[in-house]
């Protein structure tokens, strides 16, 4: 029998197909672990170049094998990868190789832009912003970087201000845009100007810029037309201030009665495009080290579920119920009651950094460009303290979260903004059964505005009076995405971290709008309201809130005899918990500074309807007590 054959070794193309996924990610190290076991291989021609190629991509991060790429780069032919090679040899600081690189025989323009953004990038990098700046200016052309102009615009450098053109062009990634618009605004001059970039940017022009006008990239006229980049204007900054840093906020920060001292975190930022590993902090490590009370609240935009539910069984933390990268304005406003954000170097620096937030800023070990000679976020944003990755403790934290929410408590509570009438409703709630449905029939028929209501049954024959779209569509999802009851029993959501939900203003008034609310005075009763009132109090600063409250033993009564609540407890002693549980939230409510009226239901049963004269007072309805008197007869 002859001898079983050598199991032969595993083809080289899935493990080349990690690395390229790795590279791409901006995991460059586990990227070099894919490939350096098969460069010591014999593999086909087409594996060995793409190997080369990840082996070069490695080395512009400083991984891997530096020598054998250096070696590598000066025996390829100069016009294979030239304008990546070119980038590489300047990282590796061999001028010579970089010189050969120039030399490559049919170089187009575009080639040529290459090498120019490269050695500014190489300048900047080094701290030789008057170099760098001018030669960064051609990376709207350059091959190895993100297309930055739309179709049909023309690249205009920035000369003299009064020779600047009508449209800047945002370009690449939020914190970038936040930067750019901050110089703009610094520079001045194009408050009327137009803006063009990714729709979710119009936000922040319309923001910051309030008489600007903001296209989309893709809704530009057609036609040829010329634009500036806004990052150029970092470089006008630079010639008149010899500063990298624009100067000054966008916005500020803020602190409402609602709010409590709660720190943003983030713990992963960057791109494929600046080895991303190393702005990465693993989750569980950063919770480690956070002090056991503080309340954090999560800042991560591509949180995984093993992320998610890391967060959800940490009594301390939230995640907010939003998409993050949907409205750069919303997750602002989300930040800007914050006492403090700690993250490492992300589009959350700029957000925090630019309201005027507290922001310990966790630096990489290679600091981006925009952090001064000095590497300092503080450079750029006055409210930062820096700290090295390497130097990050527990104590070194917990002595930050101190000062910071210090700060925090002594922020003057903001003024209640001016709303428009259609978002200043009237929240109507309390206890279950405790009489709220009551209250509200009495109110539609003052004229308030309800929408299509749930229906009443055998435990409420004269109907809930609650808003069917919101409770289903909003209200019961908001309490089902934060691992709580929809029907507001057990579990209840818990108090001290309750997420926001920035998104819900835009919501709940698109809802009314597809019912036909023409803007009167409206309202929402529900007492699952009482669970959820911090978020409803964010969403509309301007509402008014009424409590409704009803005797314990009533209640308690009540809660056992009604058939969707006897599938906990037709006794009414078990209730007496879960009254206690919504007390505590109404307390919190009424001692909050909202504008809130409290009603007793047995005053109102009695036929008493005078408590609710002051609510249609403030709701600018007249009151009519004849009216309410037969709404109670129904």
């Amino acid at each position: 029998m002859s001898a079983k054959a050598p199991p032969r070794p595993a083809l080289p193309e899935a493990a080349l197909a990690r690395a390229r996924t790795a590279f791409e990610a901006g995991r460059i190290s586990l990227c070099w672990q894919e490939i350096a076991p098969l460069l010591a291989q014999d593999t086909p021609p087409e594996v060995a170049r793409a190997l080369e190629y990840l082996q070069l991509g490695c080395a512009l991060y400083h991984i891997g094998d530096l020598e054998a790429a250096r070696a590598l780069n000066a025996r390829l032919p100069v016009a294979q990868w030239t304008t990546m090679r070119y980038r590489l040899s300047l990282r590796l600081r061999d001028p010579a190789m970089a010189k050969r690189l120039r030399g490559a025989p049919g170089l187009s323009p575009r080639d040529r832009d290459d090498f120019r953004t490269s050695a500014g990038l190489y300048c900047l990098w080094h701290k030789r912003p008057r170099a760098g700046l001018p030669l960064y200016a051609a990376r709207h052309n350059a091959v190895h970087f993100p297309k930055l102009l739309p179709a049909g615009v023309a690249h205009q450098p920035l000369g003299a201000p009064q020779d600047d053109t009508d449209l800047i062009v945002l370009e690449q990634g939020l914190g970038d845009v936040l930067f750019h618009l901050a110089h703009i605004r610094a520079c001045g001059g194009h408050e009327g100007s137009t803006f063009t970039g990714l729709p979710k940017y119009g936000a922040l022009v319309r923001r910051y810029f309030p008489k600007a006008r903001f296209l989309a990239a893709g809704d530009l006229p057609e036609g040829p037309r010329p634009g500036h980049l806004a990052g150029d204007f970092i470089a006008r900054s630079f010639a008149r201030t010899g500063r990298i840093a624009p100067g000054g906020t966008l916005d500020s920060p803020l602190r409402r009665g609602v709010d409590a001292p709660v720190f943003g975190l983030c713990w992963r930022g960057g791109s494929g495009q600046n080895r991303r590993e190393e702005r990465h902090i693993p989750l569980g490590h950063l919770l480690d080290l956070l002090p056991p009370d503080m309340r954090i609240l999560a800042l991560q935009f591509d949180i995984t579920e093993a992320e998610r539910a890391r967060l959800q069984a940490d009594p301390r933390a939230a995640v907010p119920l939003a998409d993050l990268t949907r409205n750069p304005t919303e997750v602002i406003d989300m930040i800007r009651p914050l006492a403090g954000v700690i993250s490492v170097d992300s589009a959350n620096w700029h957000m925090a950094g630019f309201s005027g937030v507290p922001l310990l800023a966790i630096l990489n070990p290679t600091a981006h460009w925009y952090w001064g000679p000095q590497e300092d976020a503080a450079s750029v944003f006055p409210s930062a303290t820096t700290l090295r990755k390497a130097d990050l403790s527990a104590p070194a934290i917990a002595r930050w979260a101190e000062t910071a929410e210090a700060r925090w408590q002594a922020r003057p509570l903001a003024a209640r903004p001016e709303m428009p009438p259609h978002q200043r409703p009237l929240f109507v709630c309390g206890l279950p059964r405790s009489g709220t449905s009551l209250v509200m029939r009495v109110l539609v028929s003052q004229g308030l505005w309800t929408g299509e209501t749930i229906a009443g049954n055998a435990d409420n024959p004269e109907g809930y009076q609650e808003n069917r779209r919101i409770r289903e569509r909003h209200l019961k999802p908001f309490l089902q995405a934060i691992g709580a009851d929809p029907r507001g029993v057990d579990p209840l959501p818990r108090p001290d971290t309750l997420p926001p939900f920035p998104g819900l203003t835009r919501r709940l008034l698109s809802s009314l709008r597809e019912e036909g609310h023409a803007g009167q005075p409206w309202g929402y009763k529900d007492p699952k309201l009482t669970l959820l009132w911090p978020a409803f109090a964010r969403a509309f600063p301007g509402a008014r809130w009424l409590v409704v409250r009803r005797g314990r033993t009533a209640v308690k009564t009540s809660l056992s005899r009604a058939g969707f609540m006897q599938m906990h407890s037709s006794s009414p002693d078990y209730w007496d918990a879960f009254c206690a549980a919504y007390e505590r939230r109404l307390d919190a409510l009424e001692a909050s500074g909202e504008t809130v009226f409290s009603l007793q239901a047995e005053a109102l049963m009695a036929g008493d309807v005078s408590g609710l004269a002051p609510v249609c007072t403030a709701l600018g309805l007249p009151f009519d007590a004849q009216a309410a008197r037969a709404a109670l007869r129904r």
